[in-house]
């Protein structure tokens, strides 16, 4: 007999952390259209045919439920779960009349990165689950109503699957459909009007009461980092430094990563262009795509770009090699945003430009150069196909180069949502044919993370992160800018962006000494009095470094009024023949 003490203990101990019976909707409208909060599509495309309907033609608990058929691909996020134990239940109602039912688990947020499981249910009353490339058998009572839960304890690496009341398997959670490789992580539930079957078979069904409980409360890391605030340095020095504190107050480890962007106005003079290429430059292999659409893609990461003097410079061209171009629909070539490290591959499309392809070499010039401002540089190619041509024979195709081994870089492709690695398919080792070039005049980057721009923080641990900034210019009023984009596997604090802006605003020691000067009032109201042999020009700085009073003059004394000017402090650099003076006033 268990205790009133102990049962509400463990009562507390599970909380629902969302649960959706379909019966607040209105039936014969699209789910995601009515709730796009909660659910969504595998395309995040709600009111799309991959949205599904509502319907009043099953239901396990009050009127409705959610019927899946045609494209409908419907997708639940559980938010990158690391740690924890959770159960997601839901009533199943397979027809016998339709062609049978499927559903998936994911190990990421976004869907098509890694599959944990499948499960295929049989319109006569039986299905598998896919593990590890095997599946296990289990039964289900046809046209019924029959429970399913995925018991997933991220803690000890587990997860069990119970059908109808019956456990079917259970195995290390860490474990995709096909292989022993996977993350332990629980990432998104995923409703596909699938069935078992060869080739493309749409299933049928129907799900109702769909509950998620955290059973015990996850001990996830968090990214904590202070002063959380964008970085003013007002300075006279050429070098500067300004340290961020990083914490991890949570249970698990957190990775981080800070990447450095300068603001700039690029300079188009050439200095010689550089190649950005990660094949070999033996055209091998073309891949062929039975898809409506896919894209190609090469990455470089910052740390790349630094190596070889390339900040500053911009892509000025692509080049990429295509077979079977007659059936291409919309090619682009297309430039990508970095991502975090969350999402591996290629983030959001930056820049795309239409182009007219052909068989073999297409060179391609943009339009407007892509400025490389010292984030990751991603870019590729992108076409649509028609699915009769994408189920035909002769089909477009994108060239690779003839490799054995692989570049992390050099082979990611999209054909959904989620970009990957050519190479997850174990016979595809090659690397894209595409090629970038890059031009112009590079800057010094003046921004550097010491020790090390990225690392692991432990449970309750700390980290310094050094800015050192450098190779600063000595001009009085001259300015940068820049950004730090910080990016964690804290998928509540994934990333953050601080501006950066430094003003130079005072002049060396051995430069105030040349000349004399008086300045008075000091602090001043109205106006102010310069004093000196000979001013040549007088400019005046607020403390941002911005130039507020600019004048030439051929006296020994001059007056400014400040009247306008707003109160703070301010810098005046005083000139005379030879000889430089700059002084700090205040303006009430």
């Amino acid at each position: 007999m268990i205790s009133l003490l102990m049962l509400t203990g463990l009562l507390q101990a599970q909380t629902v952390l969302f649960s959706d019976n379909f019966d607040s909707y209105t039936a014969g409208q699209r789910l995601c259209s009515q709730n796009n909060t909660d659910w969504t599509t595998w395309s995040n495309a709600p009111g799309t045919s991959e949205d599904a309907y509502v319907s009043s033609e099953q239901a396990y608990s009050g009127v409705n439920s959610l019927k899946i058929a045609g494209t409908n691909d419907i997708i639940y996020r559980f938010s990158n779960q690391t740690s924890g134990v959770f159960d997601i239940e839901f009533r199943y109602f397979v027809p016998s009349s339709g062609n049978g039912a499927y559903f998936n688990i994911q190990h990421y947020y976004n869907p098509g990165v890694e599959w944990a499981f499948e499960c295929f249910l049989y319109n006569s009353g039986s299905g598998y689950v896919t593990i590890n490339g095997a599946n296990t058998n289990f039964n289900i009572p046809a046209d019924a109503w029959f429970p399913v839960k995925v018991h997933v304890d991220l803690d000890n690496n587990s997860a069990t699957l119970t059908v109808n009341g019956v456990d079917v398997i259970t195995w290390p959670f860490n474990y995709t459909s096909d292989n022993t490789s996977g993350i332990c992580q629980l990432g998104s539930v995923n409703f596909y009007a699938g069935a078992p079957g060869t080739g493309t078979v749409q299933g049928t069904y129907y799900v109702d009461d769909f509950v998620f409980t955290e059973v015990t409360a996850a001990n996830d890391g968090h990214f904590v980092f202070t002063p959380n605030e964008d970085i003013n340095i007002q300075t006279s020095n050429a070098t500067e430094a300004y340290a961020l504190n990083l914490s991890n107050p949570g249970g698990t480890p957190v990775n981080y990563r800070i990447v450095p962007t300068y603001t700039f106005t690029p300079n188009t003079t050439s200095q010689g262009e550089a190649t950005l290429q990660r094949h070999n430059g033996n055209i091998g292999s073309g891949i062929i795509y039975g898809s409506t659409f896919a894209a190609a893609a090469v990455g470089f990461p910052a740390s790349d770009l630094l190596a070889q003097n390339l900040v500053g410079k911009c892509l000025t061209r692509i080049e990429v090699y295509l077979e079977n171009t007659a059936y291409m629909i919309n090619p682009k070539i297309q430039v990508y945003d970095m991502n975090g490290i969350l999402v591996d591959g290629p983030g959001d499309i930056v820049y795309e430009q239409a182009f007219s392809p052909i068989d073999g070499l297409n060179t391609v010039y943009l339009t407007t150069p892509y400025p490389l401002d010292g984030r990751d540089l991603w870019f590729g190619f992108y076409f649509e196909q028609t699915e009769a041509t994408a189920a035909s024979e002769t089909r477009p195709v994108i060239d690779c180069d003839d490799a054995t081994m692989p570049d992390p870089y050099g082979n990611w492709s999209k054909t959904s949502v989620a970009w990957n690695h050519l190479n997850s398919n174990a016979e595809l080792t090659y690397n894209w044919a595409i090629t970038g070039y890059a031009d112009g005049t590079p800057i010094t980057p003046w921004m550097n993370i010491t020790p090390t721009g990225q690392g692991t923080l432990a449970p309750n641990g700390n980290a310094t992160a050094n800015v050192a900034l450098s190779s600063l210019p000595t001009e009085v009023g001259a300015t940068l800018d820049g950004k730090l984009h910080l990016f964690s596997t804290d998928i509540e604090n994934a990333e953050n962006v601080l501006n950066v802006h430094v003003a130079i605003i005072g002049v060396g020691v051995e430069e105030q000494e040349q000349i004399t000067i008086s300045i008075y009032p000091n602090p001043a109201t109205d106006v102010l009095n310069i004093a000196s042999e000979n001013i040549n020009r007088v400019q005046v700085y607020n403390m941002a470094g911005q130039l507020v009073s600019d004048g030439t003059y051929s006296e020994n004394e001059i007056t400014i009024p400040v009247t306008n000017w707003a109160p703070g402090n301010y810098f005046v650099k005083v000139v005379t023949q030879g000889a430089t003076r700059t002084e700090k006033v205040i303006i009430r």
